[in-house]
C-alpha cells in the first residue's frame, strides 16, 4: 500500500524570502512610484507656481529693486529645454528653506528682512497645505495600500492644517528664547559695563551656543518629518516636533542612510520624469510642425515669434500650455520630497518606536471605506447593506 507524501515541508528548505522584512528600506521605492502618480505631480505644479508668485510679489513690493531674487532662484519651467540641467532640482528641502537661508547669510535692511520674513511665511503657508495633502497620498499607499480620493485628502489636510503650519514655528519661538542670553551677552560686551563677565563665562556661552545649534539643525533637517507626522498620525503639533527630533537624534546613521537611498531613486524618478515630459513635448512640436508645414508651424517655435506678429497670439497661447507641461518636470523634486519624507518617518518610527509601518491613524470618513457591509435578507441570502 502506497504511502501519501507528507505534506510538511522539508526542515531547512527555503520557500519564501519577504524581501520587505529583510530590507525595510525598500518602502522608499514605494514612495517613487506614489511620487510619479499625476495627482502628486499636479498638486506639487500647483504649490509650486503659488510659492513662486508669492515670493515675485513680495520681492517687488517689499524688497529694494536688485536686492532678492527668491523667485528666480529655482529654474522655471521654460528653462527645461532638455532635461539636463536638472541637478539643483534634487534640493527642494533647500530651496523652501532659501528664504530662511538668505537671511542668515546677508546684512539685511529692513524692507529686505521684511521680504524675506513674507517670503517664508507664504511658503509655509503654502506647503503646509500642499505638503499635508500629497504626504496624506503617500502615507495610505504605503501603509493601507489604498488610493484615497482627492477630496479625502485635501479634507486631511485642512483639519491638520493649524498643527503643520505650527509645528515648525513652535521651534522657531524655542529657538528665538534661546537666542536671547547670546543677544544679552553681546549688549554687554557693546556696552562696557561688566564685559568681563562674558569673557569669564565665554565656555558657558558656546555651550549656549551648541544648543541652539543642536535646535536649529533638527529644523532643517527634520521639518518635513514634521509634516509627516501629522499626515500618518493626526495628532498635534507638539507631538509632531517631538517625534521628530527622537528620530532624528535618536537613529542619524539610520537617517543618513534613508536620505542618501531617497536620493538616489529620487535622481532616478527625475529622470524618468524629464524624458517623458520633454520628449513629449518635442515630438508633438515636431510631429505637428511637420504635418501643418509653412506659416502654421511658426506658432511652435518661439524662435521666429519676432518676425511674425500676426501669429504672436497663437505663439503666447502655445508657449503658456508648454510652460504648464513643462511645470512637471519642476514640480516633480518638491512632490517627491513628501513622498520619500513619509517612507522616511514610517522606517524611522519603527527603528525607534517598533511600531509597524502599516499603522496610520485614519479619519471617520476614510475608516468606513472598503468592502461594503454585508447583511442578511429575509431569504437568508447576503447582500449589501444599503446606506440610509
Amino acid at each position: 500500500m502506497s504511502q501519501s507524501p507528507p505534506t510538511s515541508h522539508p526542515v531547512g528548505v527555503l520557500h519564501q524570502i519577504r524581501w520587505s522584512e529583510i530590507c525595510p528600506w525598500l518602502i522608499l521605492l514605494r514612495s517613487l512610484r506614489v511620487s510619479l502618480s499625476l495627482r502628486v505631480l499636479c498638486l506639487a505644479g500647483v504649490g509650486l507656481l503659488l510659492t513662486q508668485l508669492g515670493w515675485s510679489f513680495c520681492d517687488r513690493l517689499l524688497a529694494p529693486p536688485a536686492m532678492l531674487d527668491i523667485a528666480e532662484s529655482q529654474p522655471t519651467p521654460a528653462e527645461v529645454p532638455d532635461g539636463r540641467d536638472q541637478p539643483s532640482r534634487l534640493l527642494p528641502w533647500t530651496w523652501l528653506q532659501q528664504p530662511v537661508l538668505l537671511a542668515a547669510r546677508r546684512a539685511c535692511s529692513g524692507r529686505s528682512a521684511a521680504a524675506l520674513v513674507a517670503c517664508a511665511a507664504w511658503a509655509l503657508v503654502v506647503w503646509a497645505y500642499f505638503g499635508s495633502v500629497m504626504a496624506r497620498i503617500c502615507a495610505m499607499q504605503l501603509t493601507r495600500h489604498e488610493t484615497i480620493s482627492l477630496r479625502s485628502a485635501l479634507q486631511t489636510a485642512t483639519d491638520v492644517w493649524p498643527a503643520t503650519a505650527t509645528a515648525p514655528l513652535i521651534v522657531v519661538a524655542g529657538a528665538a528664547v534661546l537666542c536671547l542670553p547670546l543677544l544679552l551677552a553681546g549688549a554687554l560686551l557693546r556696552a562696557g559695563v561688566l564685559a568681563w563677565l562674558p569673557s569669564l563665562a565665554w565656555v558657558v556661552v558656546l555651550l549656549w551656543g551648541l544648543v541652539l545649534t543642536i535646535v536649529l539643525t533638527g529644523l532643517l533637517i527634520g521639518w518635513p518629518l514634521m509634516w509627516s507626522t501629522l499626515a500618518v498620525e493626526r495628532s498635534d503639533a507638539f507631538d509632531a516636533v517631538s517625534r521628530t527630533y527622537a528620530y532624528v537624534y535618536q537613529r542619524p546613521l539610520h537617517l543618513l542612510f534613508y536620505l542618501v537611498v531617497a536620493s538616489i531613486l529620487g535622481a532616478v524618478g527625475l529622470t524618468v520624469v524629464t524624458w517623458f515630459v520633454v520628449s513629449a513635448q518635442q515630438l508633438t512640436a515636431g510631429i505637428v510642425g511637420w504635418a501643418a508645414g509653412g506659416d502654421q508651424a511658426i506658432a511652435l517655435q518661439p524662435a521666429s515669434m519676432a518676425e511674425n506678429p500676426a501669429l504672436l497670439l497663437r505663439t503666447q497661447v502655445i508657449l503658456l500650455w508648454q510652460h504648464i507641461w513643462l511645470t512637471l518636470v519642476a514640480a516633480y523634486p518638491i512632490g517627491y520630497l513628501w513622498s520619500a519624507a513619509v517612507g522616511i518617518y514610517l522606517l524611522l518610527r519603527r527603528d525607534v518606536d517598533a511600531t509597524e509601518m502599516e499603522e496610520i491613524r485614519l479619519a471617520t470618513a476614510e475608516s468606513q471605506q472598503g468592502l461594503p457591509t454585508l447583511v442578511t435578507n429575509q431569504e437568508g441570502l447576503p447582500e449589501v447593506q444599503q446606506e440610509s
